[in-house]
């Protein structure tokens, strides 16, 4: 039957604005994204805070007094000015760590952008799929409502020739409220659909173009960015316990400090350095912390004992989904094929009911359960469609790939 081949088809002559692909670039840059961006580059000022410490430090200072009245060896006004530069010689690794550290944090934070990314390619394309399932529902019912007015017009003309009974038209009335309050009741799921859209990627979505994902062939499965970030944390949590034993070992530093002084009304002048230069070498050494560094470093273990159970189950985890993946597109290519089948048959049996309703050789009831059939196969065609899509986006999402990269 003609009325419903256009059914089976997808949404893009009717929806033809907004692409997959756009949607995903746009939920690339939305608020989600760009918060793990801001926590990638503030990671990243951290460790150039850390490189930052290897260079001298140079300070300036100056200072000014009033003294009244006068002591006997006091100066009536004192100014200071001068230069301060101190230099770090030796601190037990303390730096070395804490930049090996936060090189991890900023090496994982930017793994979690890329992991973010993908994530959201996900995210889109269900929602995408899921909105085009609705707007063909949509379409299937409005066809089927239009069907339905049509037999209800023809079966009140019978009636008033009294050709037919009221039940047989109260039923089909029945049948077409039916069909009214799925439509409307879609047609709010879609509404929600949108919205989540829409939050996803800050755009506002009337109409959608066709897009599909290309089929994969054999990937070479790669490690998750989020696994990657979760080693990258592990190692940096064992960096800081590591840290802890530095605390153990001598800090030696030199400073150089040149001071400027000026005194006025002063009774000792004779015996002041106006112009000073004084050089410092200091060590310090911690010899007794009662166990403060070794219980943190203990915690610090903890810690990273439990990220590497964490890491080891997430690896699991994403090699069982990588494989179900595999199975998730094979199975959804048979329920494709099964779906094109019943399609066919249904559509073949709606034609001959169809014609021997309207010859009066069957009644209303198999015509009604004919043309459910129909709607029901249609919209299980169109499902099986793009399920067959998100299961190649899941398959290159667990196989460690951005599916973004795969939309045609």
């Amino acid at each position: 039957m003609k009325l419903f081949l256009g059914l089976i088809t997808t949404i893009a002559c009717a929806y033809a604005d907004t692409s997959l692909g756009m949607l995903i670039d746009a939920a690339h840059h939305n608020e989600k994204i760009k918060a793990l961006q801001e926590r990638a580059y503030s990671t990243s000022l951290t460790r150039q805070t850390v490189r930052g410490s290897y260079m001298p430090r140079v300070d300036l200072f100056g200072s000014g007094s009033f003294v009244s009245p006068v002591g006997g060896f006091d100066a009536a006004q004192s100014y200071y000015a001068g230069a301060k530069a101190e230099f770090l010689l030796f601190d037990g690794f303390k730096r070395e760590n804490t930049f090996d550290q936060f090189a991890a944090l900023e090496n994982a934070s930017a793994f979690n952008v890329s992991g973010g990314k993908k994530e959201m390619s996900l995210q889109v394309i269900r929602l995408y799929y899921e909105l085009q399932n609705t707007l063909d529902e949509i379409q299937t019912y409005t066809k089927v409502q239009e069907q339905l007015e049509a037999q209800l017009a023809r079966l009140q003309q019978f009636r008033s020739a009294g050709l037919t009974s009221d039940d047989v038209v109260l039923r089909l009335r029945a049948s077409l409220a039916n069909t009214v309050y799925e439509i409307e009741d879609l047609h709010y799921k879609s509404d929600q659909q949108k919205a989540e859209l829409t939050l996803l990627t800050n755009l506002p979505i009337e109409t959608l173009a066709n897009s599909v994902l290309k089929e994969p062939t054999i990937v070479a499965k790669q490690e998750l960015d989020s696994i990657k970030a979760m080693r990258l944390s592990t190692k940096a949590t064992q960096l800081s316990a590591d840290a802890s034993d530095t605390g153990f070992w001598p800090t030696l530093s030199i400073a150089d400090q040149y001071t400027v002084s000026k005194f006025v009304d002063d009774p000792i002048a004779a015996i002041r350095v106006e112009n000073q230069n004084k050089f410092t070498l200091s060590a310090t050494l911690n010899l007794l912390d009662f166990s403060t560094m070794s219980t943190k470093k203990q915690s610090l273990i903890a810690q990273a004992n439990e990220q590497a159970n964490e890491l080891l189950y997430a690896t699991k985890k994403a090699d069982s989904s990588f494989v179900l993946a595999q199975k998730y597109v094979q199975r959804s290519q048979k329920l494709l094929d099964a779906a094109l089948l019943a399609y066919d048959a249904s559509q073949k049996s709606f034609e001959t009911v169809k014609q021997k309703y309207e010859s009066r050789l069957v009644d209303y009831v198999t015509y009604l359960d004919a043309l459910t059939v129909v709607v029901s196969t249609t919209n299980q065609l169109n499902t099986s469609k793009r399920m067959l899509y998100y299961a190649y986006a899941s398959y290159y999402y667990f196989g460690g790939l951005d599916p973004k990269d795969y939309v045609q």
